[in-house]
Formats: C-alpha cells, sequence, structure tokens
C-alpha cells in the first residue's frame, strides 16, 4: 500500500477516540476444543494482512493532512498474543479478561488492530474450550464490515451466508434536504440545529402553515420550551400516515436538534474509563421468528422488545425512574453489502436515533409501538441527516468536532445494532466455531453498547457498559433473557 489519505468517513472515527470511551469494535469467537493456533495465524496473514493493506499500516499525521502509511515495523506478533485464562476459565473468567482489555487503547504507533488467543476456557457445557478475542478500530471500518473481515477468514459451506443489508435508495428531495441541513453544522451545536430544524420546515412547508403555525427558527426557539419540544412534532407526525417521508424527515430532525441530554438514564454520573462486558448467548432464532409471526413483527422488532423489557425490568431493580422512552443510535448502512467486501475497507453508514418505548408490558402494544417507530424512521432522511454530522466532525477543528459529537451522541444512552450473521456452522482453520458475539463501542457520556448477532439458528447478545454506570452488565443480560422468554410464554 503506497501513502494515502485517510478518508473523511473514516477519520471521524479516529477523532472521536476518548479515554472513557475508545473507537474500537470487539469481537469474540469460541470453540469447542483448540484449533491449530500456527494455523490460525496462517489465515489472519494470508486472508487479512496480505488481502488488505491497511492491515498492515498505520494512520500518521503529514503536513496537517491524516494518511494510512505502511508500517516499517509490521510484525504480526505485535498484533497477536497468546493467554490463559485463570481458573475456573468459567464464563465470569472470560468476561473478566474482556472487561480488561476493551478499556486499553490501541497503539497508535502500529496498524490499529489485534487478535487475543485464549485457552483455559471451560465453556457453558462444562467441555474444555477456547477464545478468539479480536479488536479493531473503528477507523478501519465500520461494525457490518467488520464482521465481514472476520467471517472472511472462515470457510463456509453451502449457501448460508447472512442475506445482504443495507439502505435502499428513496425518493430525492429528502435525501437532498439532508444533505442540505448538514452543511452548516461544522459551525456549532445551535448552528446545527437551527440549520436542520430549517431545512426540514423547507422540505414541508404545508406543515408549519397547514398544522402547527410554526416558523422556520420555532426549532431553536424551542429550546427555552417549558416541556419537551419534541412531544409537538412527534403528536403531529403522529397523525400522518408512517411511510410520509417528508413529514418523518422533520419529525427526525427536530429529535436531533431539541433533544435533551439522554445519557443519566441508569445514573446520574459521567462514564469512566473502566468498562465491563456481559452477554446474552443461545437465543432460539426460530422462537424469534415464532413470535415476530404471533403478532405480524420482523426478527428485529422481536429482538428490540427484549431489549426495552430487559431494560424496563432493570431499571425498577435499580429503583430509576422509568420514562416512555429513551434513544438509541443504530447503524444503518449507507450502501447495499453483501459477503463480497472492497479491499479499501472504511466506514459506509450512518446512525438514526431510534426511541426505545419503556415501560410497556403489554407485548402486543409494545411491539407496534415499536413497529411504527421503526417504520417512521426508514421512510425518513434521518441517516443522511446524522451523515451529514459524521462529515462535519471529521471537517472541523478537532475541538469543535468533539463538542458536535458529544451534542448529537448525549441524545441517546448508548449504542445498538443487529447484524445477520452465517446460517449454517463455519470454520475457521478447519476447526468449527461454536459461537460469535461482538460488543460495539460508545462514545462521549454514553453507558450502553448492545450488539445483537445472529449465528446458526441462535441470536446472542453483547452488552458493554461504564462500570461505574452498570457495573452488572451481566445481570442486564438476564433480564433481557428473560423479557424474551416470557414473549415466548404469550405467544406459546
Amino acid at each position: 500500500m503506497t501513502t494515502q489519505p485517510i478518508s473523511k468517513s473514516d477519520l471521524t472515527w479516529l477523532n472521536m477516540d476518548e479515554p472513557t470511551n475508545l473507537m474500537v469494535v470487539t469481537g469474540l469467537m469460541w470453540f469447542q476444543g483448540e484449533p491449530d493456533w500456527q494455523q490460525v495465524r496462517e489465515v489472519v496473514q494470508e486472508r487479512l494482512v496480505e488481502r488488505y493493506s491497511v492491515m498492515s499500516s498505520r494512520a500518521r499525521k503529514a503536513g496537517g493532512t491524516w494518511m494510512w502509511e505502511p508500517d516499517p515495523d509490521f510484525d504480526l506478533d505485535r498484533h497477536i498474543r497468546e493467554t490463559t485464562l485463570p481458573a475456573p476459565g468459567d464464563r465470569a473468567a472470560a468476561a473478566d479478561y474482556v472487561s480488561g482489555r476493551i478499556s486499553q487503547p490501541l497503539d497508535r504507533k502500529h496498524p490499529l488492530w489485534e487478535f487475543d488467543f485464549i485457552t483455559g476456557y471451560v465453556n457453558e457445557d462444562g467441555e474444555p474450550g477456547s477464545l478468539i478475542m479480536a479488536r479493531f478500530h473503528h477507523v478501519l471500518a465500520d461494525g457490518i464490515r467488520i464482521v465481514q473481515l472476520i467471517l472472511g477468514m472462515c470457510d463456509i459451506e453451502g449457501d448460508v451466508a447472512p442475506p445482504a443489508v443495507g439502505r435502499k435508495g428513496g425518493p430525492a428531495n429528502p435525501v437532498a434536504m439532508a444533505t442540505g441541513a448538514a452543511k452548516g453544522v461544522a459551525g456549532n451545536a445551535a448552528s446545527f440545529a437551527k440549520d436542520a430544524a430549517t431545512a426540514a420546515l423547507r422540505a414541508v412547508p404545508q406543515i408549519p402553515g397547514k398544522v402547527v403555525g410554526l416558523r422556520p427558527d420555532s426549532f431553536y426557539k424551542g429550546y427555552e420550551w417549558a416541556v419537551k419540544p419534541t412531544q409537538v412534532t412527534d403528536a403531529v407526525s403522529a397523525l400522518s400516515s408512517q411511510d410520509n417521508t417528508a413529514l418523518n424527515s422533520w419529525r427526525s430532525a427536530s429529535r436531533l436538534a431539541l433533544w435533551g441530554h439522554e445519557s443519566r438514564l441508569v445514573a446520574d454520573q459521567a462514564p469512566g474509563v473502566e468498562k465491563r462486558v456481559g452477554w446474552v448467548s443461545g437465543l432460539d432464532l426460530d422462537q424469534v421468528k415464532a413470535v415476530g409471526a404471533a403478532h405480524n413483527a420482523t426478527v428485529n422488532d422481536v429482538l428490540l422488545a427484549a431489549v426495552s423489557l430487559g431494560l424496563t425490568e432493570y431499571l425498577h431493580q435499580r429503583d430509576r425512574a422509568v420514562p416512555s422512552d429513551t434513544n438509541f443510535l443504530i447503524p444503518i448502512s449507507l450502501k447495499p453489502i453483501d459477503m463480497s467486501l472492497p479491499k479499501e475497507l472504511g466506514n459506509h453508514f450512518a446512525m438514526v436515533m431510534f426511541p426505545m418505548p419503556l415501560g410497556l408490558v403489554n407485548i402486543d402494544a409494545l411491539l407496534i409501538e415499536i413497529r411504527e417507530r421503526m417504520a417512521r424512521i426508514k421512510n425518513s432522511a434521518e441517516a443522511m441527516m446524522v451523515f451529514g454530522v459524521q462529515r462535519a466532525v471529521a471537517e472541523a477543528p478537532q475541538t469543535i468536532g468533539k463538542s458536535l459529537t458529544r451534542f448529537v451522541a448525549n441524545k441517546s444512552v448508548g449504542l445498538l445494532t443487529n447484524v445477520p450473521g452465517p446460517r449454517a456452522p463455519i470454520f475457521l482453520a478447519g476447526h468449527e466455531v461454536a459461537g460469535v458475539l461482538g460488543w460495539v463501542p460508545t462514545a462521549s457520556d454514553q453507558s450502553i453498547g448492545l450488539c445483537i448477532f445472529s449465528y446458526n439458528g441462535q441470536v446472542n447478545i453483547g452488552i458493554a457498559t461504564d462500570a461505574g454506570i452498570i457495573p452488572d452488565p451481566d445481570h442486564l443480560g438476564e433480564c433481557i433473557q428473560a423479557g424474551f422468554a416470557e414473549m415466548v410464554a404469550t405467544t406459546s
């Protein structure tokens, strides 16, 4: 690889690194027994390092421009470590090990990735096993492409690849509106609030005059409203059909511009450096589909409902107030992708803000609410709005970029992603992969990262939290699992 500039969409994630929230995506594979570690090394060298030149390049700033530069001291051994879990080597020991590692920054003097080959693990069935933990900085690629990168090391038998995912093209006007709304973002947070709202209102001029009589600067002035200003736009948009793209985009702009600080959902403190991980493993995908079929809901709807039920119960147990909803940022791929992977990797996604309903115990009501909210987001230009913000973060001076990042990130409690994986077993260096998990990074004051991953008929959920705010992510996982079991029981 020759020296070349880091793209704007990738640079955003390099500049977002903070000691309290590192922009590193973490994955975990587990096995019955142990693969041949030397063969695994050879696979990493052949299928990652030799295939993707960025894997042997470091990020360097030259003449004010960030560049990818071949690492003159590249050494595969520097990026692979072998370790043994302390006895008893169970799930708790594995969680402790991963928790300690995800708080450690990657070495910026060298390529920004690493693997841990972990022995001494005891699987949940009591049989000896092993683990591979992979860590990739977000500057290399977005989460879906990192999953593809890891799966690309493996052999897949038959037509078992996950379905292609990505955002399909929509009406031109809302996308143009969203792009225009982002042009002035590089100023400051208040500028974005006013610019986004003004552009949204221009896109739907019939709304201000005919419905609520708002002027183009009404959103900006809305900071002074005594109630949540988004209640007005939510109420207005609720009167329209779910596929009203212009009105849904107006609603999204108002939420992005005006929603307040959301990250204090679980505790009244800012995050620290120490993180904790937990996970839910082995949810039966057929049961997820059965619940969805019974309630006219998608697999994604059902899994979001399980998270909602679990988080509601967790808040009750912590004696925290349960609001009617809480925001999660959800990544949306801007380009449809399949199992092929571009040589340059890179980031090709934006975020949408999903207001997850909380406190609803009726399964039908909960799934209807989730389905409607997701439909309005899909039929809006919100992803392009946030993509404009991401571009602005990359192009703005670092101080302004960090301020803008906080402005958007702190409107949500964390990040939630749902990635479909292979539908049948995959093999690494000839050894079957028993399971796959992932943990997503969070930003600013966010405290929860949730990664839903389906593989070989099962669904696993990686839970990454701030140790001072949610010290027991496995207990949150138990609440989510109980919520899913409740949905299954009511469906049977």
